[in-house]
């Protein structure tokens, strides 16, 4: 980018010593520059939550202290769901460290304990992002010139990116029946056409989209590390789309 508050930034050394003060102004300065408001404390709080949480993933031998850590932010600041994802793994350290410990815990059991919670719960995790704006309209067609578009009532789905219908039990149809058979884009209009957003689920990992079509799912993959994957609109100014690498805008 070519603003000179991000080439400053840029330019210092790990040597430079600056005060908060400063520090304050040259941030405030930069996201001025950008035309973007600052993140509000608790976006701070869930992105150091999610920091700490992206350091369990794997084995650590400070992977109890960042427990620990962990747990007493979501504590500090009242996030609550957090909290309780972590808290039985927090009492289990709290009893081996400062109880009777009757569960028998040693360190090696708690570390086992954490890292397959850490990973369920952060490939499960859902985006707070909402998609109220789709959820009711019905599908009233299926364009598949260029890109896979599904038309809404008002707005469009618009897939670019790997994608599956299934129902309950089993995958119906996908992006790859299509590309071996173009005239399987018949029977794709024939599942979905007339069929109502009942919900739509996105998980905040690479955004994995889930959209509910009555009795069907229709599952979307982010799969590009330079191209958007997916996009959903309505015609008034609600627009969420997965950008390169994964991030959702």
């Amino acid at each position: 980018m070519d603003i000179l508050e991000i080439k400053k930034l840029a330019s210092m050394s790990v040597e430079d010593s600056l005060n908060i003060f400063e520090i304050e102004k040259m941030f405030a300065d930069i996201m001025e520059a950008l035309q973007q408001a600052p993140p509000s404390e608790k976006e701070c709080f869930l992105f150091h939550v999610k920091s700490l949480h992206k350091q369990l993933l794997l084995p650590s031998k400070t992977a109890i202290s960042i427990v620990k850590e962990l747990y007493d932010c979501t504590i500090e600041h009242d996030l609550m769901d957090e909290q309780l994802n972590w808290q039985e793994i927090s009492d289990a350290i709290d009893d081996f460290q400062y109880g009777d410990n009757q569960n028998g815990y040693t360190e090696e059991k708690i570390k086992k304990m954490i890292i397959p919670q850490a990973r369920k719960l952060w490939h499960g995790k859902l985006s707070n992002v909402e998609c109220k704006e789709i959820i009711g309209q019905k599908i009233t067609g299926i364009d598949y010139d260029v890109h896979f578009i599904i038309q809404l009532e008002k707005g469009a789905i618009i897939i670019e990116c790997p994608w599956r219908i299934r129902n309950v039990d089993s995958v119906l149809l996908g992006e790859t029946d299509i590309k071996s058979n173009q005239i399987e884009w018949k029977a794709v209009k024939e599942l979905l056409k007339g069929k109502t957003i009942e919900d739509v689920h996105i998980f905040e990992q690479c955004p994995f989209l889930i959209i509910q079509c009555d009795d069907l799912f229709l599952d979307v993959f982010h799969a590009s590390s330079h191209f958007d994957g997916w996009t959903l609109t309505d015609e008034d100014g609600f627009y969420l789309f997965s950008m390169y690498g994964g991030s959702l805008a």
